[in-house]
């Protein structure tokens, strides 16, 4: 084999293990600074909450809270306008015998014909928020000798009746729906009537006081044995019974409240005809 030949042969093998010894020596080195490399554990940090950034909301302007009109009224309000109304319901039933017997005791002044006489007792009264309310018994009886035929029985409610006028204007005229269908009532006997009456407050006025004092007025008529016409009309003032004393207590109209606890006055004389 040529010189040139081995030459040529131990420079290849001289140059492939200077290669193996640079690799062998660069993985060493790597292995030394990873081994060699300290390990830091992050310190934790505790993650912390924040209120997120809102834009403030536009606020809307309200209006204020408008009182209901009864509850701004006063005492020094004007007087109520007088108004008549007729009962929302009516009923006709049998009265008690007792409280006949009581209403019709008395020797009427007139013989020989029917004579019709009242009897009021007021179940309930108040006021929601638009109305006044009264519930009443009426007991009409026959304290005369003979039938009382064909007998009308009207009952309404007056608001106000200042000078007594408003009454007999009311009578003139009664409201519509006010009158009953026609009964008899026999001589010791008697019919009671059982309604319920209504007044809206608007009606009665702008400048309504704190309270007021409700009429009722019945009236009935009848036809006597000559064709004519006989008649007995009455009002009644309506209260609250006072817890104590005498008489009789206004029906609040500041307030809704209905009262158990009512009674009735007789306000002038009873009419006859």
């Amino acid at each position: 084999m040529p010189v040139w030949a081995w030459i040529g042969g131990g420079l290849a093998a001289l140059a492939i293990l200077l290669v193996g010894l640079f690799a062998l020596r660069r993985r060493r080195v790597d292995e030394y600074d990873y081994a060699e490399e300290p390990y830091v554990e992050e310190a934790y940090v505790e993650p912390v909450a924040v209120a997120p950034v809102l834009e403030p909301l536009p606020v809307a302007a309200v209006a204020p809270r408008k009182e209901p009109e009864f509850l701004r009224r006063t005492e020094t309000a004007a007087a109520i306008e007088p108004v008549a109304v007729a009962p929302d319901e009516v009923h006709i039933v049998n009265s008690d015998a007792d409280e006949v017997a009581e209403l019709t005791a008395g020797t009427p002044p007139v013989a020989e014909r029917p004579w019709l006489e009242f009897a009021m007792r007021p179940v309930r009264a108040g006021t929601n928020v638009d109305e006044a309310l009264v519930e009443i018994e009426l007991t009409v009886g026959n304290s005369g000798t003979v039938s009382a035929k064909n007998v009308r029985i009207s009952t309404f409610l007056l608001s106000s009746d200042p000078n007594g006028s408003e009454m007999e204007r009311v009578l003139i005229n009664p409201p519509v729906d006010a009158t009953t269908d026609p009964v008899t009532i026999e001589p010791g006997e008697g019919k009671r009537i059982d309604a319920t009456l209504a007044l809206l407050k608007s009606d009665m006025g702008e400048d309504l006081p704190a309270s007021f004092r409700p009429i009722v007025v019945a009236d009935a008529r009848y036809t006597l044995a000559d064709g004519s016409e006989g008649r007995t009309s009455a009002s009644f003032e309506i209260g609250v019974t006072p817890e104590e004393g005498e008489g009789l207590d206004p029906i609040e109209l500041s307030r809704s409240s209905m009262s158990d606890n009512v009674g009735a006055a007789l306000h002038g004389q009873p009419q006859h005809a």
